[in-house]
């Protein structure tokens, strides 16, 4: 019930920042916190604290009876790029005609973005630490709130239809689709306090991805292995590209390898046969499992798969990015297969899971262990049934690393178990120091 009531209020909250972050300037703020300083002070005995809040309010007043003298039809074209990153800037394009039979003065634009309140749960998250946090002080750790970042642009005087271009700047904080609702074109009171505006549709989505952080010069361990079937969705991706013969159409070949000269001249499909491939191949896992109070360990997880899922494709080898969403997902890139630029984007998407289904995602991790030449596991907990994991891997022969998402000072004091359980690298990577940690995978694995 007290959460119920928590969670209304925080949405009334967040509709009135919306409504005053479009309406109120910067110096418009300053007088409205003005007037509720002084309004407790404002008595008779005090004349000049009474004086500054009938200055203020006759200021505030002036200049909101003045804004909503206002009326403009405009159109908004844009143009925007694929994607952005979190926390990194972006620029839009933006052409704004005027469709009014009059002229448009003192004139700002602004980014209609569609913001999303946090869920029920997702406040709860930030108001009840999970048991793994020790005080209240971790919750800071959980993944930023903060709306997209983007200020208001000058537009120049506008004749009836006449048009004007800008560029506006902006930033998001969460990964995942950032949907542009359309433009907004305000109007200033004489004394810059607020805005009237207007709003016009043009609904655009970028892709934020999540934020990378730069990885040493890696060797990854293990050794190239054979590809049942040369990796057929690959063009030759493999040590060896030969072609061996030509042999009759079997069902299930691909349509690429088809000889169509012969084919015409024999009267039935034939197709290419290629020498079978060897190449390194690694497996990036990464845990989705966590509680809520986690949730800004696991974006911290999927920065740190990010940055291999750029860096590792790079390297003349194939990556397999592994992990258990509502569905076990595999995404392959590196030489020819697929690009990093589809892993980031399914990076940018994943969410974590709250039930811990590990079985499965060993399962996943299983099903691809005759052509790994090693794994990397991005986990979030270092748990028995993970050590164990660990331990099977290592007697299957399969080289692993471990990187290992630690709260702030998480690492003092870590117990990573007995040798027999520790996979081949073992890196702790505390919140706050992700790049540092990350730093010490240079050199041989």
């Amino acid at each position: 019930m007290l959460l119920r009531l928590l969670h209304r209020g925080y949405r009334l909250a967040f509709r009135i920042r919306r409504g005053l972050r479009h309406r109120v300037t910067p110096a418009g703020g300053f007088v409205l916190a003005g007037l509720v300083l002084t309004a407790g002070a404002a008595n008779p005995e005090q004349t000049l604290s009474l004086q500054v809040f009938l200055l203020l309010s006759a200021i505030a007043l002036l200049a909101l009876v003045s804004a909503p003298m206002f009326r403009a039809r405009f159109s908004v074209e844009r143009q925007v790029p694929r994607f952005a990153t979190v926390g990194e800037a972006v620029s839009l394009r933006v052409r704004i005609v005027n469709r009014a039979s009059h002229r448009l003065r003192a004139l700002e634009y602004l980014e209609d973005l569609r913001e999303t309140p946090l869920t029920p749960a997702q406040l709860e998250a930030r108001i009840r630490p999970g048991r793994g946090n020790r005080s209240f002080r971790l919750v800071r750790s959980l993944p930023s709130i903060r709306p997209p970042q983007t200020r208001p642009v000058s537009v120049p005087a506008l004749a009836p239809g006449a048009s004007a271009e800008v560029q506006v700047e902006l930033r998001a904080w969460r990964r995942g689709p950032l949907e542009l609702a359309g433009g907004i074109l305000a109007h200033l009171d004489p004394f810059g306090l607020f805005r009237a505006f207007r709003r016009s549709a043009a609904p655009q989505t970028i892709l934020v991805l999540p934020p990378r952080f730069p990885l040493p010069a890696l060797t990854l361990p293990g050794q190239s292995h054979y590809q049942r079937g040369g990796v057929s969705m690959a063009s030759g991706v493999g040590e060896w590209e030969e072609f061996v013969a030509l042999r009759e159409y079997r069902r299930g070949d691909s349509l690429r390898r088809v000889h169509w000269r012969s084919s015409a001249r024999l009267g039935e499909l034939v197709v290419k046969e290629f020498q079978d491939e060897f190449l390194v191949r690694h497996a990036l896992v990464l845990d989705t499992f966590c509680e809520a109070s986690q949730d800004g360990l696991f974006e911290d997880a999927v920065a740190v798969a990010a940055s291999f899922a750029c860096t590792v494709p790079d390297q003349d080898s194939l990556l397999d990015l592994l992990f258990v969403g509502p569905r076990a997902v595999s995404v392959t890139s590196g030489r020819g297969v697929g690009h990093a630029e589809q892993m980031l984007e399914v990076l940018a998407a994943v969410a974590p899971e709250r039930a811990d289904r590990l079985r499965e995602l060993e399962a996943v991790v299983l099903q691809h262990r005759e052509a790994l030449s090693g794994c990397v596991l991005v986990l979030l907990q270092w748990d028995a049934p993970r050590r164990e994991w660990v331990r099977r891997l290592k007697l299957l022969g399969l080289p692993t690393w471990v990187l290992l998402l630690l709260p702030e000072g998480g690492a003092e004091g870590f117990d990573p178990g007995p040798p027999s359980e520790r996979p081949d690298r073992f890196v702790l990577l505390e919140q706050g120091r992700i790049r540092e940690g990350l730093a010490t995978l240079g050199g041989q694995g």
